[in-house]
């Protein structure tokens, strides 16, 4: 698996230039911000009065689409805050959303509103995307409304880390802080995926997203209110027990360090101890008899099972190692 030299997640994608959108815009942007294949343009002048912009308290969110009367879809992170969400709308208008269902292993939700869509995105989950294919993103980065970027398919089956979902398909759309959960569409006009993370990789700077293929009873149990989350401990701050950090705590080294334990999570359930309680903090060796020595390895370990299942973590605390059993759940106050 290539490495990603440096990550930047469509978690920022979705909030971390919401200043941008902090302000009424004076100008809904629509026109093309970027060149592409003829047939592409002309999807994009046939489907971007589908796309949305998804706005919070605190200001832009994300993007977003209508993909049947009164439902659109986004990537979970851009919602996963909590609303009211506001929809600001193709035709210049705006309406309340609030959220249905969602999976946030896939990061994908699906919103419910009272509005009228302008137009309406056919889904493609009948096909793969295929590498190589020219691809179109619409979305709201760069402080461009409903702006369209254009790219293609590099790479499937990509998982670039662990924080994100795992089988992502990469792309060279130029996609930035803004387009998360924005549709990416094939030259039929039909939704491939929802637009989820960015990155810097050896070959460059790459986007995935998330494929919509074989997911239509996933997208008809978002419908129906389903909600499924990632597993977590329940941990702040965990990180690798390095011989230097090990010397400086008096513990031996190996292993990730507890950070914080956040009241309420199944780390906190389990009597788990950080660097927070005071005394000697806990340090986990193994996941179900994996070992783990790096915040990746502990999250990827923990992922491969779901909420509700139990795991055997080895702790050691102090001099006494011990195994202890711990009921994974979703992130506190999620």
């Amino acid at each position: 698996m290539r490495s990603l030299r440096s990550l930047a997640l469509l978690l920022v994608l979705g909030l971390a230039l919401h200043a941008l959108f902090s302000k009424e815009p004076a100008t809904l942007f629509t026109e093309p911000a970027q060149g592409g294949p003829e047939a592409l343009e002309e999807v994009y002048a046939q489907a971007h009065p589908a796309t949305l912009r998804i706005e919070g308290l605190e200001g832009g969110r994300g993007t977003g689409f209508f993909y049947a009367p009164g439902l659109v879809l986004t990537a979970y992170h851009v919602v996963a805050e909590g609303g009211p969400f506001r929809l600001f709308l193709a035709n210049r208008t705006q309406a309340e959303a609030r959220v249905v269902g969602f999976a946030e292993p896939l990061d994908l939700a699906v919103l419910a509103t009272e509005a009228k869509a302008p137009a309406i995105l056919p889904l493609e989950t009948a096909r793969r995307p295929r590498v190589g294919e020219a691809v179109l993103h619409i979305g709201n980065g760069r402080n461009q409304f409903i702006a369209p970027r254009y790219g293609r398919v590099t790479r499937l089956e990509a998982s670039p880390s662990p924080f994100l979902p795992q089988g992502l398909v990469e792309t060279s759309l130029p996609l930035a802080p803004g387009d998360s959960g924005g549709p990416v569409l094939d030259t039929a006009g039909r939704v491939l995926g929802v637009a989820v993370a960015i990155g810097q990789t050896e070959e460059g700077f790459r986007s995935y997203f998330t494929p919509l293929f074989g997911r239509q009873e996933v997208l008809a149990g978002l419908e129906r209110g389903e909600r499924s989350y990632w597993p977590y401990l329940g941990l702040r701050g965990p990180r690798a027990l390095t011989p230097e950090l090990a010397r400086e705590l008096g513990l031996p080294p190996g292993g990730v360090l507890v950070g914080e334990v956040v009241p309420g999570g199944a780390a906190h359930r389990a009597g788990l101890r950080g660097l927070e309680s005071g005394g000697v903090p806990d340090v986990i060796l193994e996941v179900n008899g994996v070992p783990v020595n790096a915040f990746e390895d502990l999250l990827r370990e923990v992922r491969r099972y779901r909420v509700g299942d139990r795991v055997a973590l080895l702790v050691r605390r102090g001099g006494k190692v011990s195994r202890v059993e711990v009921l994974l759940s979703p992130f506190p106050g999620r």
